[in-house]
């Protein structure tokens, strides 16, 4: 029984000091550095960082314009996030894209977030949608 709680002990205690620390783009994973090359370009990178708690690992970047984007462990993108700046819209699901353009015609996305039960969106206007796993329309997000 001591072993275990020394065990949990040191397990809660090094996940404790797990920290960010930057890196550099190629140590991004492939589908990270695939995603930025092809919507943003490399050259726009100017802070990649890792933040490694031991369970898991997530990746942050920013680029010289300001927008910050971040990736799960395996490359994939969880948030872009334009800083009231719009966004590059080719990764995000047609289905948003049509409902975005038919119901706000005159706004941009300027943030998408990746949930676990589908996407949250932010306008320019200011108005935040939520939309299911397969890109369709539910609620207006106060």
């Amino acid at each position: 029984m001591k072993k275990l709680v020394v065990a949990i002990a040191l397990l809660v205690g090094s996940v404790t000091f797990a920290q960010d620390r930057v890196i550099t783009f190629s140590e991004l994973p492939k589908a990270g550095q695939q995603f930025i090359t092809k919507y943003f370009g490399a050259k726009q990178v100017s802070l990649v960082t890792l933040d490694d708690d031991y369970l898991s690992k997530d990746y942050e970047l920013v680029l010289t314009n300001g927008t910050k984007i971040e990736f799960a462990g395996n490359g994939e993108w969880k948030e872009v996030d334009g800083k009231r700046n719009a966004i590059p819209t080719g990764f995000i699901p047609k289905n948003i894209l049509s409902y975005v353009k038919k119901s706000f015609p005159n706004t941009e996305i300027v943030k998408i977030e990746r949930e676990r039960l589908g996407y949250s969106v932010e306008l320019t206007n200011g108005l935040d949608l939520d939309f299911n796993s397969k890109g369709d329309f539910l609620r207006v997000d106060d």
